[in-house]
């Protein structure tokens, strides 16, 4: 043979993404209950428009995806539009995104079915952001760890994967394959 075989996709992948920009609070009101509230801006919904066509683009079918209940993240998924090929996700609410540290996000993996390989999280900063950084830092190209030391921005999406079960997959068997921080 004189080439070298094209490489197999990976077995399994996993999306980490931040909602998209969202509104403020209206003034005046503050607390969980008003930033639950936070609607996306038209811009966030034409960043997550823009995510879905890079989704479709890859090809990417989650089986499940994990969203916040946050009404932001909620838009999100919906302005992503259907990039999941023939088969609908399980899509599930999970309440402990909101607020998310990165122990409880890479906890809800420890939580998935071993069938499951191609997972979607949509949450919030600063656990997504500082779930990436774990994962990716010291690891991957110095393009991503500069892309990484500028923050998660709204909209921005990691994409990991493991040759293991995510319930069963260490820290350092899941790698960074590539990162979009827009």
């Amino acid at each position: 043979m004189t080439g070298a075989a094209p490489s197999a996709p990976p077995a399994r992948q996993l999306l980490l993404m931040r909602h998209a920009h969202a509104a403020p609070a209206p003034f005046g009101e503050m607390g969980q209950d008003a930033d639950m509230r936070r609607p996306l801006t038209p811009q966030g919904r034409t960043m997550a428009a823009r995510n879905g066509d890079i989704l479709r683009q890859r090809r990417f079918a989650p089986e499940l995806v994990l969203v916040s209940p946050a009404l932001r993240t909620v838009q999100t998924l919906e302005a992503l539009g259907s990039f999941y090929g023939d088969r609908q996700p399980a899509i599930r609410h999970v309440n402990t995104l909101y607020e998310a540290t990165p122990a409880i996000i890479r906890g809800l993996l420890y939580e998935v079915p071993e069938k499951c390989s191609n997972i979607m999280i949509l949450g919030h900063n600063p656990g997504l952001s500082a779930l990436v950084w774990h994962w990716a830092c010291g690891r991957c190209g110095p393009e991503h760890e500069n892309m990484l030391q500028h923050g998660f921005p709204p909209a921005a999406m990691a994409w990991f994967s493991a040759d293991k079960a995510w319930n069963t997959a260490t820290d350092s068997e899941i790698h960074l394959q590539d990162l979009s921080c827009r």
